[in-house]
């Protein structure tokens, strides 16, 4: 377990009694498990000379970063250390201290392990790391590993060290990232506590992830997530649906790949209890079929009739679209949309303004983006659209008003959720006294979803909260359905 190493391997043991020798001047500056900072080119020559001397020193990978001190004034993106850890040891050469920017000064032995094709370093962006020691001081790595490419290639969605480090790193290893690292100094002669532990924790977590995620070896308690936070599947079911209703329109004709990623790739707790993409990607397809079976989805095209798991994820996949139950809004903006806005107290012209521009605003959307869009709609005539100042105005003017809602980010606006729901509910009493049929409207529904209708999944698309796969949700509140509380 990290930081509790009980018993070292016998090589491991002889080389930290040689380098804590008082005659070596090693510094130690962790002592389980061990670290030693390397802070003049004395020092690490005496250091490098010690591991020459024990050529099993590594088993031909080892742990890889870099780090720099963001703040320095002078040579800014200069690599500050390197960062080379074992199962057992971790050394920090401060190689900007040790060069002061002098390349010849750079310690050939370190750069012996750096170009050396047969020594694997280890690394979440490890190629990204060795560019920046190349426009640094002056010579191409060989031998580097990228760890995301390997989680991606076996199908896992975690990217980042620190989520790969949850799922394949020692027990007591958590990396945690803060902004205070651009306050850090690497070039100090003595680092502070939470830098050594910091940049050590990073090489440690490269070897130990590169160990486990060859064998596809999950810890145990990344697993029991589930355990942890028990749900029966229809609990899930529930909130997966929620999801495709805040991410996809009503009544609109969409293909059901776009729905199946959608689900796999934005419903937080599968990434801790399915964590590889194809599983995650077979139970989306299975509670698409149930929610076909229940009505929540409405078969479009294909055939949902099977006899096992295997033949229902056949079957859906074949499905090339569903739909949510429901009229497109575009549907009931042009029947409903200017009669609603009027009964809510707009004058006419504003009326006829948000009739045109709600569907794109159904989620929270950039002032700018949102002007832009409109300027680019030439449907668009109650107002000069290509007026840039009097659309602001306009869209300022109804956020006042209260048709617009400013959204959660800065200088976003949406149309309010509360006036969403009285287009929606409003729309099935103006049907029934309007004589709006049913079945005509299903049937411009059909003819819709091919022009407007992808126009308006695009936008739907476009504006829906992202979550990356590899986001921390280790606080993970059942009551919070996506794990993304503040």
């Amino acid at each position: 377990m990290y930081n509790n190493i009980q018993t070292y391997s016998s090589t491991s043991r002889l080389l930290i009694d040689c380098l804590d020798k008082e005659k070596n001047k090693i510094q130690k500056v962790q002592e389980n498990p061990p670290v030693y900072q390397l802070a003049t080119k004395a020092a690490a020559d005496r250091c490098l000379d010690i591991l020459r001397r024990f050529p099993d020193w590594h088993t031909g990978f080892v742990g890889f970063d870099t780090e720099t001190t963001v703040y320095r004034q002078k040579d800014p993106q200069v690599v500050s250390m390197i960062q080379i850890a074992t199962r057992e040891l971790c050394f920090l050469f401060q190689v900007f201290r040790i060069t002061k920017i002098n390349n010849t000064k750079f310690p050939p032995l370190l750069q012996e392990i750096l170009t050396n094709q047969d020594i694997k370093k280890v690394g979440v962006n490890a190629s990204g790391d060795a560019n920046w020691i190349k426009k640094s001081y002056g010579f191409e790595m060989r031998g580097m590993v990228d760890l995301e490419k390997i989680a991606q290639q076996k199908g896992y969605a975690a990217r980042s060290l620190r989520e790969l480090t949850r799922m394949f790193g020692d027990p007591g290893l958590v990396l945690e990232k803060s902004r205070k690292i651009l306050k850090w100094n690497f070039d100090a002669v003595k680092l502070d506590l939470e830098v050594i532990r910091y940049a050590s924790s990073d090489a440690f977590a490269g070897i130990q992830v590169y160990e486990s995620i060859l064998k596809d070896r999950i810890n145990e308690e990344y697993l029991n997530y589930e355990k942890r936070y028990p749900m029966s599947m229809k609990e899930e079911d529930d909130e997966i649906y929620s999801l495709i209703l805040e991410s996809h329109p009503k009544g609109v004709n969409t293909r059901t790949k776009t729905i199946a990623n959608s689900i796999e790739n934005h419903y937080q707790r599968w990434f801790k209890t399915k964590p590889k993409t194809d599983d995650r990607h077979k139970a989306a397809l299975n509670v698409i079929g149930r929610f076909i079976e229940d009505g929540r989805l409405i078969k479009v095209l294909g055939n949902t009739d099977s006899n096992s798991d295997e033949q229902n994820e056949k079957k859906i996949s074949s499905i090339s679209m569903i739909r949510l139950p429901g009229v497109p809004f575009n549907k009931i903006l042009k029947d409903f949309g200017k009669e609603f806005f009027e009964s809510k107290g707009l004058p006419q012209q504003d009326s006829e303004f948000m009739t045109e521009i709600s569907s794109y605003c159904l989620k929270a959307i950039k002032k700018e983006s949102l002007a832009k869009n409109i300027a680019n709609n030439s449907k668009i005539t109650s107002l000069d659209r290509k007026n840039r100042d009097a659309v602001i105005a306009k869209l300022n003017e109804l956020n006042r008003k209260g048709a617009l809602m400013s959204g959660q980010k800065n200088n976003t606006l949406l149309l309010h959720p509360d006036w969403v729901n009285g287009l929606e509910d409003g729309y099935e009493k103006f049907k029934l006294t309007h004589d709006v049929e049913d079945e005509r409207v299903e049937n411009e529904t059909s003819k819709e979803g091919d022009s407007d209708n992808e126009n308006l999944e695009g936008r739907w698309e476009q504006n829906e909260q992202t979550y990356e796969p590899w986001q921390d949700i280790t606080t993970f509140d059942p009551s919070d359905v996506w794990g993304n509380k503040d």
